[in-house]
């Protein structure tokens, strides 16, 4: 037989098995799907019948997250006071892990965890009209990745307006920021914002979603809250200081029902509601 034949044959014998692996794999990962989509759905159902309806179009996934730990970037927080103060000034640690960085524009304090306090004096480039187009552009300014977080609030005769911070495109529900504004004028910046590196990523798992729903659904029993309404459960971080000083970014779940809101820790499964004010 000539060499072209057999190396054709060769080829065809190829294509085939290629074509059954992938036929393979695809029919295993539609029996996943589908095993997925079945299980979401009986905790939902679970759900329902014990009275708490659940908006399944609001509920997003942790799988990809695990818990990493970032330290702290003093660079990283002087650049951001600069940006802020609209010129570099020195660090004064004031001590436990307290910066305090002063110009004639103000002042900016900063502390371990990413709290942020900003006093800002009268500057003509702090007016505007539309405070939230005006502080989505000052926190790129200051190279922070973040969301708005609800509308515009009018609060003690001034405007303000909140963004929580996103790493790495996912919610950090524990950096949120608050720009308020006064006679169309920023004045203060309060909250906190994480300017960090990361140093070490731990491996593990995470919960699925509809085994969360399912210790969602325990934990408000064991609590003894009382809600009708899911309304959406969203995956992102939470950040917390270690012993050794370094902060941790551990996967959770944002819930928000109709009577309260929650933080679902994504690896143990613990249930921890959110404190009102």
């Amino acid at each position: 037989m000539e060499w072209r034949k057999v190396k054709n044959i060769i080829i065809l014998l190829l294509l085939l098995v290629n074509g059954f692996l992938l036929a393979l794999v695809w029919a295993r990962k539609s029996e996943a799907d589908s095993y997925d989509r079945t299980a979401l759905t009986q905790a939902i159902d679970a759900l329902s019948g014990r009275g708490i309806q659940v908006d399944r179009s609001a509920l997003t996934a942790a799988e990809g997250l695990s818990p990493v730990e970032v330290e702290r970037d003093v660079a990283g927080e002087q650049a951001l006071a600069a940006a802020l103060l609209g010129e570099a000034a020195a660090g004064d640690n004031r001590g436990g892990g307290l910066y305090l960085y002063e110009t004639d524009a103000g002042e900016v304090s900063l502390r371990p965890g990413g709290e942020l306090s900003a006093r800002l004096n009268d500057d003509p480039r702090w007016q505007t009209d539309d405070p939230a187009a005006h502080a989505a552009l000052l926190l790129k300014e200051i190279g922070v990745e973040g969301t708005q977080r609800g509308a515009v609030q009018l609060e003690d005769g001034g405007t303000a307006v909140t963004f929580v911070q996103t790493w790495e495109g996912t919610p950090l529900f524990s950096c949120a920021v608050t720009f308020t504004y006064r006679e169309g004028r920023l004045r203060t910046v309060e909250g906190a914002l994480l300017a960090s590196i990361p140093s070490a990523k731990e491996s593990g798992t995470v919960l699925t979603l509809p085994t969360a729903l399912m210790r969602f659904l325990d934990g408000v029993q064991e609590r003894g809250d009382v809600c009708s309404a899911l309304r959406s459960m969203e995956a992102g971080y939470r950040s917390g200081q270690t012993a050794s000083g370094v902060t941790r970014l551990t996967p959770c779940w944002h819930i928000v029902t109709n009577t309260a809101e929650y933080y679902l820790d994504a690896s143990a499964g613990t249930l921890e509601r959110i404190a009102e004010g």
